[in-house]
């Protein structure tokens, strides 16, 4: 008998243990952590101050851009709670993520599972067609900040969304999305205002992430198959060549003829030089370009796939 009473207790903590082991090992969510800063002049809220500005915050990670306007900022966000940790600057505050999504799924509302990967890939140009490399350096430090506030991990691993911009004019720019994240397709062109061009653009670039991200809601496969635009000619294809790197004139030549000596290349043809971007009509012999990305991955550059052709970085 001493030694069933002895067997059962041990076996309680190892079945309590063995029952915990999922949710030890579960890889945490981080859009459940929310990081509540001093303000502006240096004063840091109180934890129940933080409680309550943490939940819209959440709420926007999360959550479909239009049904976020059916949840109120001024929800209790007690019953979420997980752990209010103050720091020196700030106070931490993490959410339950099991009470958060029974909530979300009782009240019907979409949202985003998991977070969605992105490969953000900016390109603006002027009416020269030239490159804008500041300008596009400012929109992708904004996009960054917008990533993280709305829940989206910027990641060369994620699909591909290119966002490429054109001046058409003084006044009017022509955006053209294109890439592998299951938002489909789509160009616009939109008429600057007065003011500021590039917070105008920078919150245009808020859009356009946003509604790659909320695609995924409506299509969780987060990739959809690249429409190719490709264009067929007879003995083979054409496909435009886009390299994005900074390189001398003698190091351009020198690529370019080692590019033309490959057995499928039949003629290179420049469409526009600069010395950090240009682009070439390639045309192929034969229907196959596949071999164009372990070409440039040999040399140690990024290749990445467009529908027209191959981006190289």
């Amino acid at each position: 008998m001493k030694s069933f009473r002895y067997q059962f207790w041990l076996a309680v903590p190892l079945f309590f243990l063995f029952s915990l082991m999922p949710h030890a090992y579960a890889e945490p969510d981080s859009r459940m952590v929310v990081e509540i800063q001093a303000d502006e002049e240096g004063r840091v809220p109180s934890v129940q101050e933080a409680i309550q500005q943490a939940l819209p915050l959440l709420w926007d990670r999360l959550v479909d851009s239009k049904a976020r306007e059916s949840l109120s900022d001024n929800m209790k966000a007690t019953p979420f709670l997980q752990r209010v940790l103050p720091r020196g600057d700030g106070v931490q505050v993490s959410f339950n993520e099991a009470r958060v999504w029974q909530y979300l799924d009782q009240q019907k509302i979409p949202y985003l599972k998991e977070a969605p990967r992105i490969n953000l890939m900016i390109q603006m140009s002027n009416q020269n067609g030239a490159d804008m490399p500041q300008t596009v350096e400012l929109l992708r430090a904004n996009a960054e900040s917008v990533a993280e506030a709305r829940g989206v991990l910027l990641s060369e691993s994620g699909p591909v969304l290119i966002v490429a911009w054109q001046w058409i004019d003084n006044s009017q720019v022509n955006l053209v999305v294109r890439g592998t994240t299951a938002l489909a397709e789509f160009s616009e062109a939109r008429k600057i205002g007065t003011g500021d061009p590039l917070s105008q653009l920078q919150s245009w670039m808020e859009e356009v992430l946003l509604t790659a991200r909320d695609a995924n809601i409506s299509n969780p496969d987060q990739t959809v198959a690249m429409p190719s635009l490709k264009k067929k000619r007879d003995g083979g294809i054409e496909v435009l060549l886009t390299i994005e790197q900074s390189a001398t004139l003698p190091a351009q030549v020198a690529l370019e003829d080692a590019l033309r000596q490959h057995e499928k290349v039949e003629s290179i043809i420049p469409s526009y030089l600069s010395a950090v971007s240009r682009q070439y009509r390639l045309q192929l012999k034969g229907e196959e370009d596949a071999w164009v990305q372990e070409w440039f991955q040999r040399r140690g550059m990024q290749v990445l796939p467009t529908p027209q052709g191959w981006l190289v970085r």
